[in-house]
């Protein structure tokens, strides 16, 4: 279902796009290629803590998890203030390894400098949505989900292309700021229960 969602989502953003150039369409396109390179080891990371969390929440080791929590978004803020650095600090170099074509760069440098800083939110939500799938809140992993890719992408990306497509790229750190408000409501909520229940454990 998710992999469904991020096709209509791009699509969405593709005919947002097109209505300004088809250089926008070339960019977007450029910046998900280059954003694996980012985002692939989170993903490993994810499968990593996934059976650590998963395996410490059988056996109600609630510390275990905090930790384990703990360094996944250390790691993670780790990743994507460097992929964040690169997209602020060489968006031309980056837009150089798929095109030369100078419009492309001038609408690239600009689009890359906004969307980098979406880099390290998105990251702490991506833990964050494998905490919850990890301790059995399934709906929650599927609400914050759902929150980022239906209701907040394309929605915000077409109020903004009023303002124009220099505006247009602001959609990705909205989008990632606010799903990360979400999640990271939702994970301090669930862990004063889970403190509580550790220290009545402990009281025993």
């Amino acid at each position: 279902m998710l992999q469904s969602l991020y096709t209509v989502y791009i699509v969405g953003l593709n005919l947002i796009l097109k209505q300004f150039t088809g250089l926008a369409i070339n960019v977007l396109g450029i910046y998900y290629k280059l954003q694996a390179f980012f985002f692939i080891p989170l993903e490993g990371l994810q499968q990593a803590i996934l059976s650590i969390i998963s395996f410490s929440f059988g056996t109600k080791q609630l510390i275990r998890i905090k930790e384990t929590v703990r360094l996944a978004l250390l790691i993670a803020c780790s990743v994507t203030i460097i992929g964040a650095l690169a997209f602020i600090c060489f968006p031309r170099q980056l837009l150089g390894i798929y095109s030369s074509d100078l419009e492309l760069r001038q609408i690239g440098v600009h689009a890359f400098r906004v969307i980098g800083s979406s880099f390290i939110p998105a990251g702490i939500s991506m833990m964050l949505v494998i905490y919850f799938q990890a301790t059995n809140q399934l709906q929650k992993s599927i609400w914050v989900s759902l929150t980022r890719e239906l209701f907040l992408l394309v929605p915000i990306a077409w109020l903004l292309q009023f303002w124009g497509l220099a505006y247009f790229w602001y959609t990705f750190p909205i989008t990632e700021i606010l799903t990360t408000i979400l999640a990271g409501l939702l994970y301090l909520k669930k862990n004063r229960r889970l403190y509580i229940v550790d220290r009545r454990f402990k009281k025993r």
